[in-house]
């Protein structure tokens, strides 16, 4: 292979360290005397390759052991009209009862917001008490408008901020729903320029044709001097906005459903007199437009007679659930580092190659060896912001979490300094673990999978499944040793689905002992997993692990002397997130041997 160097810093840095190194030859001790050189061979020998195959099984989860969020969104008119439509509250009391039989379920979330002529927020809460305190407007006083365009603007908002902050993994398995309640039109309507008939001012609300400035806190989506404002396209503009982002921030379900509020004429005249119009009581007009909402929301349109029981439970409230499928697998020999002279060991598992780290004074066999708990190769990666690896009071802030808590590799200090997530493996989602980019000079916040950082024709993220280097140009007949990956599906049942695979072609290298743990020569092997929900694309979904351990001390000994190793059941991947307190590695005795398991998984990817 050929280095191309485009910085110093990162796994650039050590592929450029590589490339002053000296070929290294395994397996033979040369030894210079007087004499001169001599070699002795046994006549019998048996000559081994350095490859590896791992042949297995896996079944993805079903999809009753998993329960998706809910987040519940109820955004109700609290305009003055209502005290006239629903003086007895039952809106509020049917949402009340709803809400404590959701409560009940662990996995539902509930926001309020109430709107007139402003809009007040009640973030999602798992507590609905705190949810039912927003539902009636403070005081007990509403507002003096309808302002169905300023309520779908903050809905908008509340909703984006929720779904970043949520972030991918937790986005794509939760389901939105989205409950708008009015008990009329949107008042006030106002048509674009100042000269448009109306009286100047506009004698109810003020707002339509007036120069004056208008608070922020009221009538939040209003612009400009005469706006259109609460436009019925307006209106089915915001909507629209509001499914979109449910597509952009790849969700599992978004609706949106409306609700118009409503009761007999002479029962609202018998509190209220003849002042219904005024408030925008007027069913004809706001049931289409209800109704249009909802169907751009691929929601549910309901009218709902405040005078008789109301039930708001006829929703799908259910969580998301599905059955689990493969979605990517890959094996990388945490025991060897590819490099322009090959393979080269890596006894510690830590990314840096033992001739790097001997050539900079490092301990071989720890992956920390200054025992700050931060990595040598993150030390040595991002030395120019502060760090030593030989040096403990560098950086100077002592790491004082060094729990791995999603099993990526990563502990919560050099998770904090990565600005990566510390609780799922994968922070930006590219199907990669945070450790492995690491390893590799990746950028673990980023999805760069696609891009060919080498520029030799092949992504990066196919480089680290190839068992090649992602930042070192491989030349062809370098490819030609790629790991080849076959995976056939087997169905157990409706519910699971089950996997036969074979890794072929792993490369080991001759790692030195890891006191306590290993024996000279042995490479770990991790294997990494991915499943994603059936039909929720763009689901993070969940990873499982497993390792496995085979020894090779070059061309005289090699076991499995068979270079396969199988079969590695179900039973033997953990997830990831528990594999640093209930994972291991499986040694050879750990697993029966098949002696004839051929590579023949329906083709090579």
């Amino acid at each position: 292979m050929t280095g191309v160097k485009k910085n110093d810093t990162g796994a650039r840095g050590i592929a450029a360290a590589m490339a002053l190194l000296l070929p290294v030859v395994f397996g033979v001790c040369i030894q210079c005397t007087d004499a001169g050189l001599k070699l002795n061979f046994e006549e019998n020998i048996t000559y081994y390759d350095n490859k590896m195959d791992v042949i297995g099984e896996f079944c993805a989860s079903p999809a009753d052991e998993l329960a998706f969020p809910v987040k519940l969104l109820i955004v109700i008119d609290q305009s003055a009209s209502l005290q006239c439509t629903d003086p007895g509250n039952n809106r509020l009391t049917a949402l009340n009862e709803a809400g404590q039989e959701l409560d009940a379920l662990p996995n539902v979330e509930f926001g309020v917001i109430g709107f007139a002529s402003w809009s007040r927020i009640t973030n999602f809460t798992t507590d609905w008490s705190a949810a039912a305190a927003a539902l009636a407007p403070q005081g007990g006083q509403g507002g003096p408008a309808t302002d169905y365009q300023g309520a779908l603007s903050v809905v908008l908002t509340m909703l984006e901020q929720d779904m970043i902050a949520a972030g991918p993994a937790m986005r794509a398995r939760t389901r939105y729903v989205v409950l708008f309640l009015s008990d009329g039109v949107p008042e006030p309507r106002c048509t674009f320029g100042c000269d448009d008939g109306n009286q100047l001012p506009d004698s109810l609300y003020g707002v339509c044709n007036t120069d004056q400035e208008i608070p922020d806190d009221v009538y939040v989506d209003m612009t400009g001097v005469c706006p259109d404002y609460n436009k019925d396209w307006q209106i089915s503009a915001k909507v629209e906005d509001i499914m979109s982002l449910g597509e952009f921030y790849g969700v599992g379900d978004l609706t949106f459903n409306s609700i118009f509020l409503f009761a007999p004429e002479a029962e609202v005249a018998a509190v209220c007199g003849d002042v219904a119009s005024t408030f925008g009581y007027n069913r004809n007009e706001a049931m289409p437009l209800l109704q249009g909402m909802a169907q751009v929301g691929r929601g549910t349109f309901r009218d709902v007679n405040l005078s008789t029981d109301i039930d708001f439970l006829d929703y799908n409230y259910e969580s998301l659930k599905a059955p689990y499928r493969m979605m990517d697998l890959y094996a990388v020999n945490m025991s060897a580092i590819p490099s322009e002279n090959g393979y080269l060991a890596d006894s510690d598992g830590d990314g840096l190659a033992d001739e790097v780290e001997y050539a900079m004074g490092l301990d071989r066999q720890s992956r920390d060896s200054d025992g700050d708990n931060y990595s040598d190769l993150l030390e040595h990666m991002f030395r120019r912001q502060g760090f030593d690896p030989s040096n403990p009071t560098l950086p100077v802030i002592f790491c004082s979490d060094a729990q791995d808590r999603d099993g990526d590799g990563l502990n919560a200090c050099e998770e904090a300094f990565l600005k990566t997530d510390p609780l799922f493996p994968d922070t930006d989602a590219d199907g990669i673990v945070d450790g492995i980019e690491l390893r590799f000079g990746l950028d673990p916040t980023v999805d760069d999978v696609s891009l060919d950082h080498d520029f030799d024709g092949i992504p990066s993220g196919l480089e680290v499944k190839y068992g090649t280097h992602p930042q070192l140009y491989d030349e062809e007949d370098f490819l030609s040793e790629r790991i080849f990956y076959g995976v056939t599906q087997t169905p157990a049942s409706a519910d699971i689905t089950c996997y036969d695979y074979g890794i072929k072609n792993l490369t080991l290298s001759v790692p030195m002992p890891i006191l306590g743990e290993t024996a000279n020569g042995t490479n770990r092997i991790r294997l990494f997993l991915q499943e994603e929900p059936e039909g929720m694309a763009g689901s993070r979904g969940q990873f499982w692990t497993s390792c496995v351990e085979a020894r090779y001390l070059g061309d005289t000994y090699k076991d499995p002397p068979g270079g396969e190793i199988s079969p590695l059941s179900n039973n033997q991947f953990v997830r990831i997130q528990e594999f640093e307190t209930d994972g291991r590695c499986y040694a050879l005795n750990n697993l029966p041997r098949e002696q004839n398991n051929p590579f023949d998984m329906g083709g090579k990817k």
